[in-house]
């Protein structure tokens, strides 16, 4: 409107750091965990979002899990971790009055589907086989050979493959338990069939009218967990990522989506972010990298340097500091421990009352969940508090 002025994306980065501002990850982490909680207690399903590991109970019950194996003893208002994530988990349980059951279809199987995400919960957090043979009873209508469907992670496929493989990841280190072996088989298999049913469709992989080509909705997302479920890269792979590398801005960022968008105003070099744009490449590029030839490392390190840059330059963003779109996900981009505390600063308690966003916390469930709110900064603070490699949680940590 004529008049009003656009707030900016991004803070200006200063260059001078304040070595006061620089938080404690584990106050930081329990400070978190204690506003979940306190926000938004495990007490009510009838004002909560149900989309699988994107947001919701389901989402945070997810987190808790991760974090009671990293945290075993670790006693948060009179429970243990893995307490809290068995109460978040009913909360979203469709016998309990949680989310209405819906069968997965091949457009809609990604880590935002509530069914396929809790039952992978459920799975982990009470070692319930039935729910591993649940989740990959759905392989045949996600894989439908008369629909070429979704093959991103957000909704499509790739998540799907990381539901399961996130599965098979605590089916594998819980020992030589009844049904670990025939679980295990399940899986593998699975993911198998979903790989070869994602590899039939016709390239590009496009969503809403073009190539998307990012980490959440895109062909980076997409090759990154085929790989990561394989543990390798075919020729064809290596020659799509090839081209994807070739996209890469002059500024560093990597667009959104192929073509360029008609007009005046182009998203490619606005969206600096996991979801789309250069933080969810740095991401997918470092757990890519062992997997390519050693000739196409040299270009993955160049890439990943001018988008670290990038993302150093334009990735203080001024909306809530989650893992999807701000800057927690973009700390977890930046490799220099200097940088990567910088980035914390913006999202720490402190940081949160200077913007404002503090209150805004108590507002809505979505400000508790994984990948747009608390749970999500709580993972960032348990990566720079252990010492974890910059993974993202629901995407590439196992």
């Amino acid at each position: 409107m004529e008049g009003q002025q656009e707030v900016p994306r991004h803070f200006s980065n200063p260059s001078v750091r304040d070595a006061q501002a620089t938080p404690v990850p584990y106050n930081e982490l329990i400070a978190c965990l204690e506003r979940i909680i306190d926000f938004n207690p495990p007490s009510s399903s009838t004002t909560w979002t149900f989309e699988g590991l994107y947001r919701g109970p389901t989402s945070i019950a997810f987190l808790f899990h991760r974090l009671s194996t990293l945290y075993p003893g670790l006693i948060l208002k009179s429970q243990l971790l893995a307490h809290w994530a068995l109460y978040y988990l009913r909360l979203s349980d469709p016998r309990h009055g949680g989310h209405s059951y819906t069968a997965p279809t091949a457009n809609n199987c990604g880590i935002r589907n509530e069914t396929l995400a809790h039952l992978t919960a459920k799975a982990l957090i009470q070692w319930d086989h039935r729910a591993i043979y649940q989740l990959c009873s759905h392989e045949p209508n996600i894989n439908d050979e008369d629909k070429d469907g979704c093959n991103q992670w957000m909704n499509g496929r790739a998540g799907y493959l990381y539901l399961l493989r996130a599965s098979d990841y605590v089916v594998e280190r819980t020992g030589d338990f009844e049904g670990n072996a025939s679980s295990r088989r399940l899986l593998h298999s699975t993911m198998e069939k979903t790989i070869h049913r994602m590899l039939e469709v016709p390239q590009p992989w496009n969503w809403q009218a073009g190539q998307q080509l990012g980490a959440a909705y895109g062909t980076i997302g997409s090759i990154c967990q085929i790989v990561l479920s394989t543990e390798a890269v075919t020729v064809e792979m290596q020659d799509q990522l090839r081209r994807i590398l070739a996209a890469q801005l002059a500024s560093g960022n990597f667009p959104a989506s192929l073509p360029a968008p008609a007009g005046s105003f182009d998203r490619r070099e606005t969206l600096v972010q996991f979801c789309h744009g250069a933080p969810g490449f740095v991401v997918s590029l470092r757990s890519l990298r062992p997997h390519v030839p050693t000739s196409m490392r040299e270009q993955i390190d160049a890439a990943i340097a001018r988008t670290q840059a990038h993302v150093w330059a334009r990735g203080l963003l001024t909306k809530m500091p989650c893992l999807c779109h701000g800057i927690a996900g973009n700390a977890l981009a930046l490799d220099r421990p200097a940088d990567f505390v910088h980035f914390q600063s913006f999202m720490s308690t402190a940081g949160l009352v200077r913007s404002g966003r503090l209150m805004e916390l108590k507002r809505g469930v979505d400000n508790s969940s994984l990948y747009t709110g608390e749970a999500g900064r709580a993972w960032v603070w348990v990566v720079a508090d252990l010492g974890l490699e910059k993974t993202v949680l629901g995407y590439n940590d196992v």
